[in-house]
């Protein structure tokens, strides 16, 4: 398990090496772009909420004690930066996904022409990959939520509930981002809902392992927003293919 994390983690060096040897950059920029005002739109939307709502006032007025006013504002101040990392590693993902994937499509082609030297035959049906698409979204945001429910209870327990709670989470979201980044490959070998989610589930390290550091990019505002998506459809593309090849 640690090794295949490691190896699709590994991917991202050779991913960022080959955007610039082969110029990459034409399947990256608009992408890119998308992705910043996306995730630009999401953290706006929890910050606008807050500001004109009264929670932040609500929060105040719960503590009697003028002189720890400021400290309730502090923590008013926690609480919108807790919902906005929350929008962004639960919703943002798959919504970051939904917009970059035609070009992210495009981007896995070329880098799998790169890596076999061969000629991709495009088979693209539009309407029934939109319809993929969609049904793969839909399905994994499901179960991730599900998941998340679950573990939940587990902050109840002190420290040792609280850590092992916040390590699930984080393979969950981690795997379902992963998932996300692979399925471009898988897509366009043809491949049903069905033979994804057991593809990715037998290599559910190596899905943990991109997803970790797609999440870990989307943590450096602008820059990261920019180049997570292209970075980890890159990874996960030479992953991906490395199995292929393997079975």
């Amino acid at each position: 398990m640690i090794k295949d994390i490691s190896d699709s983690l590994s991917a991202y060096g050779k991913a960022l090496r080959m955007i610039g040897q082969y110029n990459l950059w034409r399947y990256i920029m608009i992408p890119g772009l998308v992705s910043v005002v996306a995730i630009f739109l999401l953290l706006a939307g929890p910050v606008v909420w807050f500001a004109n709502s009264s929670v932040e006032q609500m929060i105040v007025d719960m503590i009697p004690i003028e002189g720890l006013k400021g400290i309730a504002e502090g923590l008013a101040d926690v609480l919108v930066l807790l919902i906005t990392v929350f929008f962004i590693f639960f919703f943002g993902k798959y919504i970051v996904l939904a917009v970059v994937s035609p070009f992210m499509g495009a981007l896995s082609e070329k880098i799998e022409e790169i890596e076999t030297g061969k000629k991709v035959l495009s088979d693209s049906h539009f309407f029934a990959d939109l319809i993929r698409g969609i049904t793969v979204s839909l399905r994994n945001l499901l179960i991730e939520i599900f998941l998340t429910l679950l573990i939940l209870p587990l902050h109840l327990i002190p420290v040792i509930g609280t850590i092992a709670a916040t390590a699930l989470s984080v393979s969950v979201e981690a795997y379902f981002a992963g998932f996300g980044n692979m399925d471009y490959t898988l897509e366009r070998k043809r491949y049903s809902v069905g033979q994804s989610v057991s593809f990715i589930r037998q290599n559910r390290s190596k899905a943990i392992g991109n997803g970790l550091g797609f999440l870990g990019i989307l943590m450096i505002p602008v820059l990261g927003w920019f180049m997570a998506p292209a970075l980890a459809t890159i990874a996960a593309t030479i992953t991906s293919l490395s199995v292929l090849q393997k079975d």
